[in-house]
């Protein structure tokens, strides 16, 4: 049976978009040689190995075990059709570790055990030399990018040798000229009875150079790398990452414990790098690398940023957990990708010990064109931040639960950005400090909260374009929000629930008026909001003027999502017929009007006119008069399958 498989493997990996070529598939396992020549039958140790000989159309791989080591592809593939891929063989189990096995751990107190590991184990990148460093970063300078790990969880750096002796699970490292020592506290047991490793890489998979494109990693599981903080002032490096390149997709993997970023779609370095951390020029907003952030725009720009050179990247099922920082992150590089059916979770959420502007479980800048859908994140600080230019951003069917913070913020861009079908249920779910959004058509069970940030000049593209038009600042309005569902669950004294937020922004005709128009106070001006069809429970307050609401102000309406087996549940207790006698408006690029500062359409990201055709479940919708919230019909079973394909879920644009 495994001779069939393997067989109708190989057919088809050798007819995979080679037009005719030549393909090569190369053999890598844990029991092989990098002096063999990389077949089935003799293949290779190690997937750099491989990764250096193969060429446009092969495929590499990878066979059970655990491979230590930092994968830089030498070769990109040339098309779509003619790529790189490198996947675990079916059904095996397959690891990349950018950590090592240490041993030869000796006891010195009660719980603290004591090891030398020499430096030539590290090369020339010792991660417990090393500190976390970058623009934005607020708290967590102390750390270092080591790690410790026992079992496969993580222990927490202490300050010094009285936190590590009176706290377990931690570690304490000081770095001599021929060793590092490390001292942990393993509570009471044995690391050399147990699988105890340490960092030893700044990543696992990741081009050393820009330009390798059309790579695919499919079914891997990539954990334990000392991964540094991802600024979008920065060269951004995660625990995997296309390095500024295009095309990629990584898709069915497990990503996990990166002491920074999972998978990073970022920037490169030669368009700077934590230039405000390194020179503290040019002070800006937040002192921060403001400024800086905007050159880096400008310098990418002229180094050849665009859609037929950077971005158009699918990262799809997978599962991202236990990251320092992000899930994903990436500023300019995920322009026009596509992010959906990802599982990510407790994210920035490890012992609460770095804090920054960076993080979120997908946290985006310049995401022009980018689809975030279909994702299910939970236990993150946020879970999904878009900070500058979310230009033709489609946000759509994610579930967002159990943020620290806030489900969705969207920061000083200017849109548009489309958001619907989502399902929020965190305390707050949208802090929104940015212009020409539409949220239609959601499920938020907390509250809303704008903001303004009038001391931003922030840039805007062409349409479907990274060529900046202009920039502009940031004071609010100019959003919609259509048949959205309000539960309006806040805790009574945390702010105001519904569309209150809104209640002293002005409508269409107001803001069109001589005395708004010549107010001199320009940073002051807000844009109008739009409303339509929107349903309030319990304290949810629609926006002023808003017609074709529906109110519930005695009636307490709850959301509760629940995690089983197969995936998650959510337990809703509005009737969904009830919602059926609200007027809605129907959705599409024509009513949705254009952005104010942009000047641009709701579209989808190929440009075509937009139509709200289908449900989170990709159920048909009523286009003339849809559903208030996520839901057409009733919801049956599981709303997010874990470690599943999109199946019956498709989303049309």
């Amino acid at each position: 049976m495994k001779k069939i498989q393997y067989f109708f493997l190989t057919m088809a990996l050798l007819a995979l978009g080679n037009a005719g070529a030549v393909a090569k598939v190369w053999h890598v396992s844990a029991q092989g040689s990098d002096t063999s020549n990389g077949s089935s039958k003799a293949p290779f140790a190690t997937i750099s190995k491989a990764a250096y000989q193969a060429i446009a159309g092969d495929t590499v791989l990878i066979h059970c075990g655990v491979y230590r080591e930092w994968v830089s592809p030498a070769n990109g593939g040339i098309s779509p059709a003619r790529r790189i891929v490198y996947m675990a063989a079916p059904g095996e189990d397959v690891w990349l570790k950018g950590s090592e096995v240490v041993t030869g751990w000796k006891k010195e107190s009660k719980g603290v055990w004591k090891v030398e590991v020499p430096n030539v184990v590290f090369g020339d990148f010792n991660p417990f030399a090393l500190n976390v460093f970058g623009d934005w970063l607020q708290k967590g300078k102390s750390l270092h990018l080591g790690e410790v790990y026992l079992d496969g969880k993580a222990l927490t750096e202490a300050s010094g040798d009285k936190e590590l002796a009176s706290k377990a699970g931690t570690w304490h490292a000081v770095v001599t000229d021929e060793v590092t020592v490390i001292r942990a506290n393993f509570d009471g047991r044995d690391p050399n009875k147990a699988l105890t490793e340490v960092n030893a890489r700044p990543t696992c998979f990741f081009p050393k150079t820009t330009g390798v494109n059309y790579i695919t990693v499919k079914g891997l599981k990539i954990a334990q790398a000392a991964t540094q903080w991802s600024a979008p002032t920065s060269e951004q490096i995660g625990i995997i990452g296309p390095n500024w390149s295009l095309g990629w997709v990584i898709e069915d993997c497990e990503i996990s414990q990166s002491k920074c970023v999972g998978v990073c779609l970022g920037k490169e370095r030669a368009s700077g790098h934590n230039m405000w951390s390194l020179y503290r020029k040019k002070f800006g907003y937040m002192k921060d690398g403001f400024n800086r952030e905007i050159e880096a725009i400008f310098k990418a720009y002229d180094l050849g940023w665009s859609k037929e050179n950077i971005g158009s990247h699918l990262v799809q099922n997978n599962k991202i957990y236990d990251c320092g920082q992000a899930g994903i992150v990436g500023h300019m590089g995920a322009a026009f990708s596509v992010i959906r059916n990802n599982e990510i979770y407790n994210i920035n959420r490890t012992n609460g010990m770095m804090t920054g502007a960076e993080t979120a479980g997908i946290k985006l800048h310049a995401a022009i064109d980018a689809c975030l859908e279909n994702n299910c994140i939970v236990n993150t600080v946020m879970g999904i931040w878009l900070d500058w230019q979310a230009q033709g951003t489609h946000v759509v069917g994610n579930i967002i639960s159990e943020s620290e913070k806030q489900d969705m913020f969207f920061e000083v861009t200017h849109g548009p950005t489309l958001v619907y079908n989502n399902i929020c249920l965190s305390e707050l779910n949208l802090l929104v400090k940015g212009q020409g959004i539409a949220f239609f058509n959601n499920l938020l069970s907390g509250r809303v909260q704008a903001g303004v940030s009038p001391e931003r000049y922030t840039p805007y593209h062409f349409p479907h374009s990274t060529k900046v038009k202009g920039l502009f600042n940031n004071t609010g309005g100019d959003v919609r929000f259509y048949n959205n569902l309000f539960l309006a669950n806040a805790p009574k004294g945390k702010g105001t629930n519904g569309l209150a937020t809104y209640r002293n922004y002005p409508v269409y005709a107001e803001n069109l008026s001589d005395s708004v128009r010549s107010t001199p106070d320009y940073l002051k001006f807000l844009f109008p909001v739009w409303t339509c069809g929107n349903v309030y429970f319990k304290n949810g307050e629609p926006y002023r003027n808003e017609f074709g609401h529906l109110q519930f102000p005695q009636s307490e309406a709850t959301a509760k999502l629940e995690k089983r087996a197969d995936g998650y549940y959510l337990n809703l207790s509005v009737d969904i017929d009830l919602l059926k006698q609200v007027k809605t408006c129907a959705v599409n690029t024509d009513m949705l009007g254009q952005t104010f500062i942009s000047e641009a359409l709701f579209e989808n990201p190929d440009g075509t006119p937009f139509f709200l055709k289908t449900d989170f479940f990709g159920r048909v919708r009523n286009e003339r008069q849809p559903v208030p919230g996520p839901f057409e019909g009733k919801i049956d079973g599981v709303v997010w399958k874990c470690n599943a394909t999109l199946g019956d879920k498709q989303y049309t644009y």
